[in-house]
């Protein structure tokens, strides 16, 4: 890997927020980009997602495990930075299936407001 390389990846990083050394950030991203993968593989294949999809989801969750990899509370800070990538990629097609379903609610949630709505003090 070229200097270049090098410099424009930390310089990614960096403008993520994340203050993890490269070789770390990189071993865990792959880390967690095989978790994700493998967790794919593990589901059922009437709920499996695409291939993908799977590695979408894997990278932006291990991406805000690494932002948040500081912070995280209860000892989970002192953890290695390749397995907290692990166990976001591994969850990270629940997470995506949660977000999915909150959304559909919100939209749907959403679609009642206008015909719902109404003024303080109005006429029913």
């Amino acid at each position: 890997m070229g200097f270049e390389l090098k410099a424009l990846l930390a310089w990614l990083a960096i403008a993520f927020g994340i203050a993890a050394p490269l070789p770390e950030f990189l071993g865990g991203m792959i880390v967690g980009l095989a978790a994700a993968y493998a967790s794919m593989l593990f589901t059922p294949p009437e709920s499996r997602m695409t291939v993908w999809s799977s590695l979408f989801a894997g990278l932006v969750v291990c991406m805000i495990a690494a932002i948040a990899h500081p912070q995280l509370p209860f000892g989970v800070d002192a953890w290695p930075l390749q397995l907290v990538l692990a166990l976001a990629g591994a969850s990270s097609r629940w997470i995506g299936g949660c977000l999915t379903s909150f959304g559909k609610g919100a939209v749907a949630r959403a679609g009642k407001l206008p015909s719902e709505f109404r003024l303080p003090g109005g006429k029913d």
